[in-house]
């Protein structure tokens, strides 16, 4: 992880964070705006306060991996923290069945236990079938600095009617340093580094045995 924090982050919600089985939040902003942070903060204090497993596509404290759609499909009972969602819902290999499958299997992730918290740039370049389920979203909003501290600010807004209106509700500032070293920040920066979640491949095919 980059970055070390200065202290323990402060594991509590803010009021209006109240999120469980069956949610679907986006955070969204420019690169390097904070949304991850956000995300990765939401996801540890979630999984942490309903007592859900945190599993992510990047590096997170605390967080188990995944890496495949049957990753996703199985997941039961987690916090899923998906940073820049866009990279898997775009790619060629989500035209798969399997992918069919599995955006429409999002709508039983209630029933399983399975709250979802992804970032991606804009809330328009979403696919279609994951705006339509997302409930709350999060926009970072610029940083400030008072007496040598940085802060994020965000907005907060509720999507009550899945008609990609999005209504803003609250605005706040997160203080940076108490969620340092939360997540590898500069994970994607190496070769072999991937945020997508794809089909897992398929088995090499058995070679025949020669006769004679």
């Amino acid at each position: 992880m980059s970055a070390d924090r200065t202290a323990d982050p402060p594991l509590r919600l803010l009021p209006f964070e109240r999120y469980y089985p069956g949610a679907f939040v986006g955070v969204f902003g420019a690169l390097r705006s904070g949304k991850t942070l956000m995300a990765c903060r939401l996801g540890l204090v979630l999984a942490r306060s309903l007592g859900l497993d945190l599993v992510s596509n990047i590096p997170v404290a605390g967080a188990r991996r995944i890496f495949t759609l049957d990753d996703l499909a199985a997941l039961r009972g987690a916090v899923l923290v998906w940073d820049e969602v866009q990279v898997s819902l775009d790619s060629r290999e989500w035209a798969s069945e399997a992918a069919r499958c599995l955006t429409r299997d999002m709508i039983l992730w209630g029933k399983r236990g399975v709250i979802c918290v992804y970032t991606s740039p804009s809330f328009q370049t979403v696919d279609v079938r994951l705006r339509r389920l997302t409930q709350y979203v999060y926009v970072t909003a610029g940083r400030f600095r008072r007496s040598g501290v940085d802060y994020a600010v965000y907005r907060w807004h509720e999507h009550p009617y899945a008609d990609d209106v999005l209504v803003e509700r609250y605005r706040f500032a997160l203080r940076l340093d108490a969620w340092y070293g939360i997540y590898d920040t500069l994970y994607g920066a190496f070769p072999g580094d991937t945020l997508a979640i794809l089909p897992a491949p398929a088995p090499a095919p058995a070679l025949a045995r020669r006769r004679g």
